[in-house]
């Protein structure tokens, strides 16, 4: 599947930012938010500018990383993904999709155009690599070997079965010889590291294995390749922009009969994302849990149960400040076993709470009742910390 978007005409007086600036060290030891194009960008409070930085992505990413630093004067570190991956897939013969025009047709174009508009580094347009297809994987190794550049992140946009013990081997390998820094994009309908019970180790392998790798448009995943090695990771401020899915599907959501969409919100002792017309249902019979944030300020997690705008972003400040701390408080761990260590038992001690909480509400008893422990979270908990 290859449907192109119409050509984009370049900016007047474009000026291209220095491509000898290396990338890695600009993005080393970050965790981004990804923001949608969609939407007028705003300071976020809740970012750490030592730690963080901002992923501007969508169809119309450009123009609002532009606006983001022009207007809002944002002058962190940040990334813009157009997301070609969701309407082309990537082909032996075409692996990067480049808008057909004469004036901006070539990936360097692209890279520039990045640049331009106030990217700190730039992305490769590569389309969505379906699931064992070697030949376009391939091909973004041929093609990354011919970008000459230091500015450069290779984006890799897998569906999550390139993680499979059948797939890893040939990923780990084709990974390994790309020099550049590759930047990990994982699809599939609802939480790609649910697929198969050895994705999340698979993945953890990857990220131990490979150098300068970066892992984008996730969850808490991120902070479990940040343990193991990656140059930096991406978590995504909503629900879509924490997975991908492929060019010919629809998403699909666990909401039936449509409405209204209200917002997920990230429970700190729980560690994971929960909705929340779920945590109205969760807690109406018991006091709900609150969060000590600079957002929530020791106020109830089921607030977040209506659908305005200001409300969702709330929940969006709530969630940021939540995991910008877990962020810094790894910061503050020696990186290897030292910091692996942390990991495993923060997510062990969540994992371990779930009891607990569900006896307090009174949803113990009942299998499947009450608050779940998502599977990543127990394999994430239990793996062994490797030297």
């Amino acid at each position: 599947m290859s449907n192109a978007p119409g050509p984009r005409r370049r900016p007047p007086a474009v000026k291209t930012l220095d491509h000898t600036v290396a990338a890695v060290p600009l993005l080393q030891g970050r965790v981004l938010l990804h923001e949608h194009a969609q939407y007028t960008p705003r300071p976020r409070r809740a970012l750490n500018d030592g730690l963080s930085g901002v992923v501007m992505t969508g169809a119309n990413a450009d123009a609002r990383a532009f606006q983001l630093r022009a207007d809002v004067g944002y002058q962190g570190t940040l990334l813009i993904d157009s997301a070609v991956y969701t309407t082309y897939t990537a082909t032996a013969e075409e692996p990067f999709m480049v808008p057909p025009d004469e004036l901006f047709g070539a990936v360097d174009d692209s890279l520039d155009f990045q640049k331009a508009r106030g990217a700190s580094a730039a992305l490769t347009p590569t389309g969505y690599i379906p699931p064992a297809n070697s030949r376009a994987l391939k091909a973004v190794l041929r093609e990354a070997s011919q970008i000459e550049r230091a500015d450069t992140l290779v984006s890799l946009p897998i569906d999550v079965t390139w993680l499979n013990r059948e797939n890893i081997g040939q990923l780990i390998a084709v990974c390994a010889k790309i020099h550049h820094p590759k930047a990990i994009i994982l699809f599939r309908q609802f939480d790609p590291l649910e697929q198969a019970k050895d994705i999340p180790a698979n993945l953890r392998r990857l990220f131990t294995e490979v150098e300068h790798m970066v892992l984008l448009r996730t969850d808490l995943a991120a902070l479990d390749v940040m343990a193991h090695g990656a140059l930096c990771a991406g978590i995504g401020v909503q629900s879509s922009l924490r997975h991908a899915i492929p060019p010919d599907e629809k998403a699909r959501t666990g909401k039936r009969g449509g409405g209204p969409t209200f917002p997920h919100v990230l429970m700190p002792q729980l560690m994971c994302f929960k909705g929340a017309e779920s945590l109205s249902t969760l807690y109406a019979n018991a006091d709900p849990a609150a969060c000590a944030c600079e957002e929530c300020n020791g106020r109830s997690l089921d607030r977040f149960f209506l659908s305005d705008g200001e409300t969702r972003r709330e929940a969006d400040s709530h969630n940021i400040f939540t995991w910008s701390e877990w962020v810094s408080d790894m910061a503050g761990y020696r990186a290897g076993t030292e910091r692996k260590t942390w990991w495993r038992n923060k997510c062990a001690a969540a994992v371990d709470r779930y009891a607990l909480e569900n006896q307090r509400i009174g949803q113990g008893a009942a299998p499947r009742s009450g608050f779940q422990v998502p599977a990543p979270l127990k394999a994430w908990a239990t793996l062994p910390v490797m030297p």
